[in-house]
Order: structure tokens, then sequence, then C-alpha cells
């Protein structure tokens, strides 16, 4: 287990931990279930903000610990496997030291966004024993300080989580030329605040991120439109649109100007990625309800973009359908899902759904629906019906079984002989036959119930294949409609967000069931 005195884990023991993923700009933190040394309490506004502080603190190469670098850098673009390659590759090496610290914090991070949780209680105690023993600036320290409270907020304990917050945004505030780390730890904080209503000292933090954006990279930058955006969700959800509203315009104003959707997806920054967000409040943004199924619309650059999700899918399997509707009123082509699209479950637990493929859905449910018609069939042809017939005499003669006299014509134990399964009663000299013959007309029922299934699977199939949504370019004037299916349909509340060009639209999802 993690040092309790050091990181205030005392509530480790016999918990269980959920997956959680934070998807920032550039990066995926996806925290799968594994085994019991975490607790799952994450709330959604973690998974709206955690993400940008984490990139941003990890977004600068770290000045100590040069040996850190690759890592860092595959972590800042999401490729977490080499991130962790690359630090246990040179952990062999790095014995001691701040480079030693540098790395395994790189680990860790690779370790946590990957949701492997077997050696993090090991590597954090490694950590903890080399900051004891080595001199480490405050930037270093402030990384280490902001991971265990990235632990400890996991497991739950977001008292102490904000207390590591605090620690880390004091070390950051003692080296503030570093503006992107010092936005991360302060939207850290702030968001820990919002969770458990301290909305005030939450705001002034939001508004001191944004001047340190505004300052560093410009009043027009992406960076400072995400900051104006965080701000101005706040305010909304204290009721205060007056100030809200200028900001969600300016921040749109600004993104808007990067035409970042009509453009090639290449990997980036993160204070230059830009995201659409579905929040209430925002003026581009729009949602209606149907017969139960919301739809949400995200306008952009004239470039619309709608999406409703359905747990209940026409495929009848465990899987979600999201339906997409895309609208190119624009002057330029867009490339729509340059990659893939991503489904965030928030509740009942945090994880990533898997996308699922159309064409192996579509084999999947062809084979499910044979399987059910090859046994309609099968037991189709075993049905019979019961002949009775009754047979007077005067009960004297053989019979099978000693039961009176039976006619040459029915042969011995069955109407074709031996073997068959005739049985009969003589009583007062009527003998009555019982007999089983093949029900022709309920096995040619059977044969049509079982053809149905197979047309049935087999245009849920179709339908499936012809309506998946794809990478592909959408030409101005035109608009593109289909499907994405994700392996899980059972949670209430889930985030999706769908790449186009260098952009993401993100739609979020609430009482789905």
């Amino acid at each position: 287990m993690l040092d309790a005195s050091i990181l205030g884990f005392e509530q480790m023991r016999n918990s269980a931990c959920g997956p959680i993923k934070y998807l920032s700009s550039l990066s995926i933190i996806l925290l799968s279930q594994t085994n019991a040394a975490f607790a799952q309490v994450m709330t959604p506004n973690d998974i709206d903000a955690a993400a940008p502080a984490m990139t941003n603190n990890r977004a600068l190469i770290r000045q100590n610990g040069a040996a850190a670098s690759d890592s860092d850098n595959a972590i800042e673009v999401g490729d977490y496997a080499r991130a962790e390659a690359v630090a246990t590759d040179r952990l062999k090496t790095a014995i001691g030291g701040v480079n030693e610290i540098a790395l395994r914090l790189s680990l860790i991070e690779a370790l946590m966004w990957q949701g492997k949780f077997q050696t993090l209680s090991q590597e954090m105690n490694r950590v903890n024993q080399l900051i004891k023993k080595n001199n480490v600036d405050s930037s270093l320290l402030a990384r280490a300080y902001d991971v265990q409270s990235w632990c400890l907020q996991i497991q739950g304990n977001t008292s102490k989580a904000e207390d590591w917050a605090r620690d880390s945004l004091s070390e950051r505030r003692k080296t503030p030329q570093d503006a992107v780390p010092l936005c991360g730890a302060l939207e850290h904080l702030s968001n820990l605040l919002v969770d458990r209503g301290a909305y005030e000292e939450a705001l002034a933090l939001s508004k001191e991120a944004l001047d340190v954006r505004v300052k560093s990279l410009g009043v027009d930058s992406v960076a400072a439109a995400n900051e104006m955006e965080r701000l101005a969700a706040l305010y909304y959800k204290q009721g205060d649109e007056k100030d809200a509203r200028p900001l969600f315009t300016k921040s749109l104003e600004i993104k808007e100007k990067t035409h970042a959707a009509f453009k090639p997806f290449a990997p980036q920054r993160a204070d230059d990625a830009v995201f659409y967000r579905f929040i209430p409040g925002a003026a581009n943004v729009s949602r209606e309800t149907s017969n139960g199924v919301t739809r949400e619309r995200i306008t952009a650059n004239n470039l619309i973009v709608e999406a409703a999700l359905l747990l209940k899918s026409d495929s009848q399997m465990k899987n979600s359908k999201v339906e997409i509707r895309i609208t190119n009123n624009s002057s330029w082509d867009a490339r729509i899902l340059p990659q893939g699209a991503d489904l965030i479950v928030l509740k009942p637990r945090i994880r990533l759904a898997t996308q699922v493929q159309g064409e192996s859905l579509a084999q999947t449910i062809e084979k499910k629906g044979e399987s059910k018609a090859k046994w309609i069939r099968f037991w189709g042809n075993q049905a019979t019906a019961t002949s009775t017939t009754n047979i007077i005499g005067s009960g004297g003669g053989y019979m099978p079984y000693g039961m009176g006299y039976m006619p040459q014509n029915f042969g011995y134990g069955g109407p074709n002989g031996w073997g068959g399964n005739n049985w009969g009663r003589n009583n007062s000299g009527m003998t009555t036959m019982m007999t089983s013959v093949p029900d022709f007309e309920a096995r040619a029922r059977a044969m049509q119930r079982a053809q149905a299934i197979t047309d049935q699977t087999q245009q849920k199939a179709s339908n499936i294949r012809e309506s998946e949504l794809g990478p592909s370019t959408l030409a101005p004037g035109q608009s593109v409609e289909g499907c994405l299916f994700f392996d899980d349909n059972k949670f209430d509340e889930a985030i999706l967000r769908i790449p186009i060009g260098k952009a993401v639209f993100e739609f979020r999802f609430e009482h789905l069931r």
C-alpha cells in the first residue's frame, strides 16, 4: 500500500476502483477497473476539467529529469503504451536523483492513463522516498504533489486531494513564468472546489487562470478561449447568465477563427486543440427531446453536428447506438471522423465504452439469428401429432403386450412395423390405438418461423452495414447521416466526442434510463 503518512490513503484497503477516463484535447486518461486498491467516487465535473489540468501540467518538458522527456512527449500526444515502455527502459539505468523521480512520475502517469494499477502503489512509494533524499526544485515537486492529488481524488478522498492540489499550486506559483503548468494547477484546484460547492474561491482561481493565459499566450489564443468557456460555465452554473454570455460568445469567436474543423487532423498541443462543447448557456448549442430520444446540436463555422444516444438499439444486443447527422453549410470540405469517436460513460460508473465496428456487429447478429433459426428447424422437424383409432373386437387374439387383437395392417409395434410407438387400450371388446404421426403443418410453420428469423436478422445486419458512419469528406452544401455502435447500453450519463478535422465536437447526455 502507499505510505499513508505521505499520501493519506487510509481508506484504500478493501475498496475498489472503477474505470475513469479523462479526455483532454490530446490526452485520453483511462483508469480501468483493476485491483481493489482505489475507491471510485469521481463526479461528472471531474471529467470536464481533469484532463486540461493534467495535460497542461505535463505540456512543458520538465526542466528537471531530462531523461523523462521522451516518455513525457509520448504522454503529451496520448501514446501511453510508448511512454510506459520508454520510462521503464530508462529506469534500468537511472538510479537515484531527480532523473529517477521524473521518470517514475512519467511512468506513473502512463500507467494511470492506461488503467494499470498493479504497480502504481510501489512506484509512488519509491517517488516519495526519493523526494525525501534529494533536493527537488519547485517544478518537479509540484508535479509529484499533483500526481498524489489525482490519486487521492480517484480514491475518493477529495478533502486530502484538495490539500495536495493546494500544495502543488503553491509550488507552481514559485515559477509563474511556467504558465501552462500553473494554469493546470489552478484548474485542478478550482474544480475540486466546485465539487464541494465552494464557488467563490473556484471563480477566483478560474479568473486567475484566464489572466495567466491571456498574459502568456494572448487574449485571442485557443488556450484563453478554453479558460473563458470554463469561467462562463461556472457563471452559468451559478445562475449568472449576464456574465456568462459574453464569455461564451468570445470563446466561440476565437475557436471559429481557427477553422479547425476544416483542417487535416494532426497531433497538437493541448493549448491549441479546439473543442466545441455542448454546454448549457452557450449560444451555439440546442437540445430537443422527441419520443423519449434527446438530440443535441452544436454549430460552429456553419457546420452543424447533431447526435442522439440510444441505449436500446435495433440490434437487440448489448450495445448502444449513436445517431449522427452532420450538415456542412460552410464553403470548405469537412473531414469526418479522421480518428475514432469516444463514448465516456459517467454513471453509474466511469468507463470508456469500446466502439464496435459495424461489420463485426452485423456478423454477430447474423450468427446469433442463424443459430436460433437452426434450433427452430431442428425441433420443428420433430413435430408430431397423435392419431387415435378405435378397433371393435372380441378382445381376444394377439396384440403386443397381451392387449388383444391388432389388425395386420397396423404392423407390430408401430404403423410402419417394428420399433414404432403405438399403444392401445382394451376395454370391453374395444381397442383404442394412440399413434404418433408427423405433424406436417407444424413442421411447415416452424420452417416459416425459422426463415422469418433469418430474414429479419439479415435485414438488421444489412441496416447496420449501410448506416455505419465512417471516415469521409463532406463537401460544402452536403449532409451525411449515420450511426456508431458501442459495447455498453446500461448507463445513465455519458459524454460523446466526435472528431471532425482538427476539432472535436463534444456532447453530453444525461438521464438516459
